[in-house]
């Protein structure tokens, strides 16, 4: 009897926070489903985004990763709203609790004309970060920099958010945290040190993730207080 007053009591007083429009993100809690099968992006999302009240998880259908063919494209942005309603379209998305996430990412190196960029993934599979350094020995231009693109399908909206860390590839790799390129990026506002070398938070201050990733608490927060805000709503 006293849990069912509870839930009733908390019901009342968040009825009484909305109508007063003041409803916080984290009385509501929501699962996000994050479409990656790298295991420290998502820990990433969940770094950033876990404290608002969001739960995120990885994709999946019939409790398999499901993986979202990519299109071949030279726009980061393109390929993840291709994404980003592939998902949508597999998952159905209805309830108002779940939403779905998709991120892309690339490694733009000025020198060799921002290659890898989007096909960055692939690149690191084959050539690796080694073949990145071998190919930029004796080129003194180092100058690199990460973008990247969260899209994120929520209560029947498609936003994107960008992020970009400036940056200089590094002539060995240094660190051992971090994913992908990290050892062999050291940011502009990392104190000469690379991605490799930070903890997850002090990556998450300066990374093109994170501050995509900031990008979207703020529009959250700002939907929270402005429910019909859809300034960075695309159809």
């Amino acid at each position: 009897m006293e849990r069912k007053t509870g839930k009733l009591l908390m019901m009342l007083f968040q009825d009484i926070k909305r109508s007063r429009g003041e409803l916080d993100i984290m009385d509501e809690k929501r699962t996000i489903l994050f479409v990656t099968s790298n295991s420290g992006k998502l820990d990433e999302a969940r770094l950033a985004l876990n404290p608002f009240g969001l739960n995120i998880e990885s994709f999946r259908f019939n409790e398999e990763f499901t993986k979202i063919e990519e299109i071949q494209s030279s726009e980061l942005r393109h390929v993840a709203k291709d994404k980003l309603r592939k998902a949508v379209t597999i998952v159905n998305n209805s309830s108002n609790k779940l939403g779905v996430m998709v991120e892309d990412a690339g490694f733009f190196i000025d020198e060799l004309d921002g290659f890898p960029g989007v096909y960055s993934s692939y690149v690191h599979e084959t050539l690796g970060i080694q073949g990145i350094i071998k190919i930029l020995t004796g080129i003194e231009n180092r100058d690199a920099c990460f973008k990247c693109v969260i899209g994120i399908h929520l209560d029947d909206e498609e936003l994107f958010f960008e992020g970009e860390c400036k940056g200089q590839v590094s002539g060995k790799a240094v660190g051992t945290n971090g994913f992908g390129y990290d050892p062999i990026f050291i940011p502009d506002e990392g104190n000469g040190r690379t991605f490799a070398e930070m903890n997850s938070k002090e990556k998450q201050k300066f990374s093109h993730r994170g501050k995509a990733m900031e990008a979207l608490r703020a529009y959250l927060q700002q939907r929270n207080q402005s429910p019909t805000s859809n300034q960075c709503s695309e159809s």
